[in-house]
């Protein structure tokens, strides 16, 4: 089979590396892997492929590539690679994100429950005040609301149930075992469980429906000590609505990691907001992000 590599990013994680290139060739040699270093190479490159490992595909290369029978992203979202207008081709989306998405969840949570941001700015001070500490809470105990109950979210369901805190999905066809969450509930008692959670999670994709399901009226169901995380898409969130509750006091923090317009323009109120901290769409980034996705593509290379 030959295969036809078009990752080139600019985020060097993202970026097919010569050592990752090297082990599939070993690892499958009844295959050609052939890399295009542009996007008229990689155009040029597939009348003959059938195969494609990209981050982007357009419906119109389609007719172009009459032995494609696989075009397989890393991507999760569904923004970059159109489906084959005809259904000849099928597509592949990584589902591997949510193993360091869960870590990069829980590191936002033990970072305001173990009040980190507290050590910051107390060793700028040079201050030692221990007794600062004495009001924070383990994260065992606490409860978390997933909204976006998908293999994202199971994954941090999954870390968060392991540090002993219950966990309540939310998703539209909520059928089938919760595990690893306690209880799976439809999208419409999403404004009943908002008061009951000490933090809410959404892993949602940008599907339509989803436009600022987190808008003032949910933020005004939420706990004032309640902390709100955005892993998924930055359309879930009213941002100025958020803007302005966590301003009036109305939850306890918040940590986005994605937003409306990326990468975040510099003038956007959003920076300076009190108790809101901004991650640059890198909760999936890791050195070991196209390894991950590799192992789960392997079945499809075999």
């Amino acid at each position: 089979m030959k295969v036809v590599i078009w990752l080139e990013s600019p985020i060097r994680a993202f970026d097919l590396s010569s050592s990752q290139l090297e082990a599939l060739r070993s690892e499958y040699p009844q295959h050609d892997f052939v890399v295009a270093e542009s996007r008229d190479a990689f155009l040029a490159l597939i009348p003959s492929a059938e195969a494609a490992l990209v981050w982007r595909f357009a419906a119109e290369w389609y007719p172009r590539a009459p032995l494609l029978r696989l075009v397989a992203t890393p991507s999760a979202g569904r923004e970059l690679v159109d489906m084959d207008p005809q259904r000849r081709v099928r597509v592949s989306h990584g589902s591997f994100h949510g193993k360091i998405m869960a870590e990069s969840l829980l590191a936002m949570m033990l970072f305001h429950s173990r009040r980190l941001d507290l050590c910051l700015s107390q060793q700028q001070q040079r201050l030692w005040d221990r007794d600062a500490f004495g009001r924070t809470r383990r994260l065992a105990g606490q409860s978390a609301l997933i909204v976006g109950y998908g293999p994202l979210g199971r994954q941090c369901a999954r870390l968060l149930k392991a540090v002993g805190m219950s966990v309540t999905g939310v998703k539209r066809s909520p059928a089938g075992d919760p595990a690893p969450a306690d209880a799976v509930h439809p999208v419409s008692e999403l404004r009943r469980l908002l008061p009951q959670a000490d933090h809410v999670v959404l892993t949602l994709p940008s599907d339509t429906g989803t436009d600022h399901l987190i808008d003032e009226a949910a933020l005004r169901l939420l706990k004032p000590s309640a902390s709100l995380y955005n892993l998924g898409r930055g359309n879930a969130v009213d941002e100025a609505a958020l803007v302005r509750a966590l301003g009036a006091g109305q939850l306890g923090h918040a940590f986005l990691d994605v937003f409306h317009v990326e990468p975040l323009p510099a003038d956007s109120p959003l920076w300076d907001v009190p108790n809101l901290h901004v991650m640059p769409h890198a909760s999936a980034i890791s050195s070991e992000y196209l390894n991950l996705w590799l192992e789960e593509l392997a079945p499809e290379l075999r």
